[in-house]
């Protein structure tokens, strides 16, 4: 069962919008060229068929892993050329990415339950057929193998792509507006639950798809604790501190604000410095912030003074627009100096257009 009848396209061209009932889980869930993400079935002629049988929709665990897995392999710039369901539990998929020179990567990558000797005996010869490296990634247990043939489970593999994709609402059209709303502490139409729990879910992760890394949430979840509402884990030691803030009129920090984003630095700094490095900076989300340019840097040097630290001030609807301009690209996120975009004192996105501008001239991404 191909899911391709033309030829290759951008991972984000495979990208169909469908408005759900549920806006603020999924606005829109992704057909790649005939994979129903939602029920892992072959779209034709408007029905979801598996293997000629229409396919039950209704989720289930196996189901929502696997839709995760794909919507990974999408964000994180792999083609999926075909998928197949070649036994109960095991699904089959043929992968490839080019890497920042240009080179592709071929991969047969199969996610199982149990793996049978007629499952392996596929792998090898799928992987032989088409010049491709056989992955598999296991469900359950781990399974004894052949050389040559590369085990992950499901956290393992989650891990290498940066962080699991549980959904794909960063992907709404209606993104821009979401996020105003919520960061001025408005709850949405047809939204439930709260404007800054939202928010601040919302904002790990838009930062997660920009930033290709794993981004921790600690705000709603641990409350009670002296600690940021999340912390991005980048590439060559950028570690981003983040605190969302859903407030109805513009933000604008206190000297108790400073202090306690200070406290959340030096308590990971002195934690786990000497494992991932220090904070590089941290990030305030909002949905508006003050105008008066000489107050928002003398807070900017209040935190410096405290944690030499430096403090971005960034607009949830501008997170949201980074979102957007890096939509249509997997491979240049790569290879984004953020460490030149994400400056001291209000975020622009101008600084962004710049650095995609240089990378296309650079001409080495594709």
């Amino acid at each position: 069962m191909y899911l391709s009848t033309g030829p290759p396209v951008s991972p984000f061209d495979n990208w169909v919008k469908e408005e759900r009932e549920d806006p603020q889980n999924r606005f829109s869930l992704p057909r790649v060229r005939g994979l129903n993400i939602n029920g892992l079935g072959i779209y034709e002629k408007g029905e979801f068929r598996q293997q000629g049988k229409h396919l039950n929709t209704r989720s289930t665990k196996g189901t929502a892993v696997l839709q995760n897995v794909v919507r990974t392999l999408l964000i994180n710039g792999y083609l999926i050329d075909s998928f197949e369901r070649p036994a109960a539990g095991a699904s089959l998929m043929r992968l490839r990415k080019r890497d920042l020179l240009g080179a592709e990567a071929k991969i047969i990558l199969l996610c199982t339950e149990t793996l049978s000797r007629a499952l392996t005996d596929r792998l090898v010869s799928e992987g032989n057929r088409h010049d491709s490296s056989p992955v598999v990634i296991f469900l359950n247990a781990p399974v004894i193998l052949p050389n040559g043939i590369k085990q992950y489970s499901l956290p393992e593999f989650f891990d290498l792509l940066g962080g699991e994709i549980r959904t794909d609402r960063i992907f709404a059209s209606e993104l821009h507006r979401v996020m105003d709303e919520l960061g001025h502490n408005k709850l949405p139409t047809g939204f439930t639950g709260k404007p800054d729990d939202l928010l601040e879910a919302y904002s790990a992760e838009c930062l997660q798809f920009l930033l290709e890394c794993p981004v921790r949430r600690f705000g709603q979840q641990r409350r009670f604790e002296p600690l940021p509402d999340g912390l991005a884990l980048g590439r060559n030691g950028l570690n981003i501190c983040f605190d969302s803030k859903a407030y109805g009129a513009e933000f604008h920090p206190q000297a108790d604000d400073i202090r306690r984003f200070a406290s959340y630095v030096k308590d990971f700094n002195q934690r786990y410095r000497s494992y991932i490095g220090p904070v590089s900076s941290f990030v305030v989300i909002s949905g508006s912030f003050s105008t008066d340019r000489a107050a928002i840097k003398e807070k900017c040097n209040d935190l410096i003074a405290e944690c030499a630290t430096p403090l971005i001030f960034m607009k949830a609807s501008d997170l949201a627009e980074a979102v957007k301009m890096l939509r249509p690209f997997s491979q240049p996120r790569g290879a984004i100096n953020w460490r030149k975009v994400l400056v001291p004192e209000l975020f622009s996105s101008k600084r962004l257009q710049a650095e995609l501008l240089r990378i296309k001239k650079d001409s080495l991404v594709r």
